[in-house]
Parts: C-alpha cells; structure tokens; sequence
C-alpha cells in the first residue's frame, strides 16, 4: 500500500504578526505568501510526490482555504479537520487513528509534516523516500534531523545514537534535548551529535497506536471513540476532554520523548536547505542586499537613507523610507506594521 503524507496545517504563527494572523477572515502563516508567490502549504504539497496520498490537517474553519489552495496549483488532496487546534499530538493521533479504525490501513506507513516550512523539493523527495523504506523496514518510528550550522537556541535538538548497521547515515535516537540555552547549544554544535528537530515523523499506522496506547492512553482513547462512532462522542468532545485534562501537548512531548530509544534518526544533508522560518529574521536569506546591509523583497526595495542593517518586509503597496536607522525590522502588512530591533541569536 502506498504511504500517504499527512501535512500539519494547524498553528498561529504569532511570531510572524502582525502578517500572520488567526482572526475572522484572516489566516495564519502556513496559509500566507510569506516569500514568493506560493503559499507555505502550496510549497508543502507540491513537495509531495503527485503520485502520493496527501491529507491535511488543519482546523475546520481553514478547509474552504486548504481545498481553494490545493486547487490553485492543480493537486488533490484529502482533509482531515480538526474542531479547533489541540496540538500536534492530538492531529497525528486523530490521523493514524482514522487510517486505523475508520480506513482499517493498520499497516500503512504515514508520514507527518508541518505545512510552515521552506526546504528544497528534490532533495526533500530523497530523504522522505528513504525515511519511508526505514519506517517500513524496522517497524520504528522514524524522523529527520537538521545538522546545526550555529548555536540554535529556538529549537529543540536530537542526540544521535550508535549508527544503524546497513543503512546509509542512520542512526538510532538516543534522546530528545528542549530548547537549550547559549552555552548548552554552543556545547552541541561542538559536540556534532546532536541535530534540529525538524517536527517531521514517519511510522506505520500499528507502530503509533500501540505507542500511544502505552504512554499517552488520555489523548489516543477520546479521539479512538469519536472515530468509531459507536457513541454520540464527537471529535469536538474529544478534544474538549484531551484539552481539559492538560494533554493538548505536542507529539515530542506526549509521545516521542518517551520512545527516543525505539527510533530511528536520518540527518538531512545540508542541500535540503529546511528553514522553518519561525521569525522574521528567518526570511532574511530570501532577500535582496544593498551595499550597507540593508535587505528588501526583490522588486519592493523601500527607500533607504543613512541606514544601514535594515531589514525590510514590505507586503504592501505603499512605499516605506527608512533614515537615519540601523539594526531595525521593518514589517508593513494591511493588518499592521511592526517595527523592532532585530534579533541577534537566530
């Protein structure tokens, strides 16, 4: 059976307001032109192989978006709708439970990834190829990891284990690391053992299930009934439940921290370029330079005059002229304008 491709369409994207918005008749990040003229989920799906099942996952009042979405670039896809956003675990469990218990793909391998994520689509199919055929081989769960290039100290990282016998830089997972700070991310950079957690997992429909009945039982029975349909539990129930009782949490958190040593680690090779663009300084290397520093959108350059460092987003119509500034983000938006120093530990 052929894997299918879940795409985690859920999320706010506060750090990116005042573009990214959750409001009435306004959309978060994933569904925005952050850079270019593709949506973040246009660029997610047109990763996936057109020959491959993909599902979405967003909340209910996205769907009109996500098939409007779809459409535009001449793809099909599957949705998944969640009442509201409960997490990441409560939509990946959701989903392999619906493969389970309502298409019965107890075998089939799913593979789950963020909608909000730039990375380059060749190299992706490669990697997910491969995750894909260790996921169906070893029976583990699988997930990708980003080789740090700097003391990262907004991720979450991955502590690669002893190197998998017979396979092509794989590893087992020897645990998962939060956030750290300076000095402890500097340490894992030297280190070179640890890795960027990507948020990207694969596993077969049975290996999830049985994962999290063992070790996060609160979020996987509420979603089990409302998809069985056996009583008027609905989803919307179910997520009220997981949600009153604290487990609206994310997947590391409910379950892979609690299986790190029965997975598999793949490092992605640096050509796959992943950024999660999970600030505006993140979209820095999709601009243009001027000869002081100063970075625009190309064919949007602003005005700048005895500034120097500025970064420039502009996604409007209205011309912007920075003076006498240095070191500063400038974001203008319809919904806003936001304006800061900007950040030095990217």
């Amino acid at each position: 059976m052929k894997p299918k491709i879940y795409i985690l369409a859920g999320g706010a994207g506060t750090r990116l307001r005042p573009l990214s918005q959750t409001g009435k008749g306004q959309f978060p990040k994933q569904f925005l032109k952050l850079v270019g003229d593709t949506a973040l989920l246009q660029e997610a799906i047109d990763r996936i192989p057109a020959d491959m099942d993909v599902g979405i996952i967003p909340e209910k009042r996205y769907t009109e978006e996500v098939y409007r979405q779809a459409a535009e670039i001449g793809r099909r896809v599957n949705v998944l709708e969640e009442p509201f956003g409960c997490n990441t675990a409560a939509a990946i469990l959701y989903a392999a439970l619906f493969e389970h218990k309502a298409l019965h793909n107890t075998e089939r391998v799913l593979c789950f990834l963020p909608a909000d994520h730039k990375m380059d689509k060749d190299v992706f199919r490669d990697l997910l190829d491969h995750a894909i055929n260790v996921a169906a081989e070893t029976g583990q769960v699988v997930t990708i990891g980003i080789k740090p290039d700097r003391a990262e100290t907004n991720y979450g990282y991955i502590q690669a284990g002893n190197h998998m016998e017979g396979t092509l830089a794989t590893y087992q997972v020897k645990g998962f690391v939060e956030k750290p700070d300076k000095d402890t991310a500097e340490v894992y950079l030297r280190d070179g053992n640890y890795f960027w957690n990507a948020g990207i997992f694969i596993a077969r429909t049975s290996v999830l299930i049985e994962a999290a009945e063992k070790h996060c039982p609160e979020i996987l029975r509420p979603i089990s009934e409302a998809v069985m349909m056996k009583s008027a539990v609905t989803i919307a129930d179910a997520y009220r439940k997981i949600k009153e009782s604290g487990w609206n949490i994310s997947i590391d958190y409910a379950l892979m921290e609690r299986i790190a040593s029965q997975m598999t680690l793949i490092p992605a090779p640096k050509e796959l370029a992943w950024n999660d663009l999970g600030n505006w300084e993140s979209l820095n290397n999709y601009l243009e330079t001027d000869t002081m520093g100063n970075t625009f959108f190309p064919g949007n350059p602003g005005e700048f005059n005895e500034s120097s460092n500025v970064m420039l987003c502009n996604y409007t119509t209205i011309p912007v002229r920075v003076e006498n500034c240095s070191d500063i983000l400038v974001v203008a938006t319809e919904n806003g304008i936001l304006i800061r120093k900007k950040e030095v530990d990217l």
